[in-house]
């Protein structure tokens, strides 16, 4: 018996004799039992491919020439243009005179060798690397952490918003607002939050501005027997929970773009701070406010939910897979410790 290449092939010679004696390709391929598609390939049979060449090795007109990306490359690279970015070290070579391809080929030649990031040359310092700041606290008045960010005020004028929180309640323990950022300012507020706390916070938690490393505050510090910790050069992250605070407070859609004079800022600070201390169900608390946590009062709080849900769930069983329980807050908190994530509105 013929085999399956052998038998298409005869029908295929028997249907182009049919097409032949002027049968059409779609009757005359249903006849012998065929595809017409299978006349077709054989009247037009593919041409076999040659050497195959990938579309970044092939040549064409608008070709960049590796002789041209290096003549670019030599010239970003020199004196002149080495502290640029790419698009201001292309248009700076445009207006001299130099125009080799397109900015978008620029780019994509600095990128291809491996120069697309900060191209500028960077800082090694000269003092010994700082230590990454490691504090953590399991209890209120362990750890405090303050900072200092801008308000803005009518016209140009800006005030700075000075605050001081407990790590582990998220509780603004201090703050003010004031027309300037000095060190004696800094030392204000610790001295007042200590007064009005009548607690002094194990360790201080601040950035690396000057007014957190004033003499002055140095010395204050001392005397209350508070120990110092401060974030590194240029590290945001290492004073998380002041820079969370300062986004919940900007981000608060009562917050006024622009106030319209220092007394407004102070009112509106106190009374938000006010507010946000007492009825702020805080994410990273595990939404208790500061003050149930501050104030050791969250195993009542807790208490409550707990029945709240456990009688939700006696009224609607089938609405659980689980029993709802209430979770207590973290059991601690720290900088540059492991810890829940944070909220980034706080």
């Amino acid at each position: 018996m013929a085999d399956a290449k052998t038998w298409k092939d005869i029908a295929l010679t028997f249907a182009g004799k049919l097409i032949t004696a002027g049968w059409s390709a779609v009757k005359a391929c249903a006849l012998v039992g065929v595809h017409r598609t299978a006349w077709y390939r054989r009247m037009s049979p593919t041409t076999p491919p040659g050497i195959l060449v990938p579309h970044a090795d092939r040549a064409y007109p608008n070709r960049i020439t590796d002789a041209e990306a290096d003549a670019f490359m030599e010239l970003l690279n020199s004196r002149e243009y080495a502290n640029l970015s790419v698009t201001q070290a292309y248009y700076r070579m445009l207006d001299a005179g130099r125009c080799f391809f397109s900015i978008a080929a620029a780019h994509r030649i600095v990128a291809r060798n491996g120069q697309n990031g900060d191209r500028r040359e960077q800082r090694t310092g000269t003092g010994p690397k700082r230590a990454k700041p490691i504090v953590h606290a399991t209890a209120p008045n362990q750890l405090w952490s303050w900072d200092i960010t801008m308000l803005h005020g009518p016209g140009k004028h800006t005030y700075r918003l000075y605050t001081m929180l407990d790590v582990f309640s998220r509780k603004v323990v201090g703050h003010r607002v004031e027309q300037a950022e000095t060190a004696s300012l800094a030392a204000a507020l610790i001295r007042d939050a200590v007064t009005e706390n009548r607690q002094r916070p194990d360790v201080l938690h601040a950035d690396n501005g000057s007014p957190m490393r004033a003499g002055s505050t140095l010395q204050l510090a001392q005397s209350l027997g508070i120990a110092l910790s401060f974030s590194r050069p240029r590290v945001s992250d290492d004073n998380p929970y002041s820079e969370s605070l300062f986004k919940t407070v900007k981000y608060d859609l009562d917050f006024p773009r622009r106030f319209r004079d220092i007394q407004h800022a102070r009112d509106y600070m106190a009374a938000f701070f006010a507010d946000y201390n007492a009825n702020h169900r805080h994410s990273g608390l595990n939404y208790y406010t500061p003050d149930t946590v501050h104030e050791g009062r969250v195993h009542q709080a807790r208490r409550r939910r707990q029945a709240t849900l456990d009688a939700c769930h006696a009224r609607n069983p089938h609405r659980y897979r689980n029993k709802p329980t209430a979770p207590a807050p973290p059991s601690h908190a720290g900088i540059n410790h492991k810890t829940n994530p944070l909220s980034q509105t706080a």
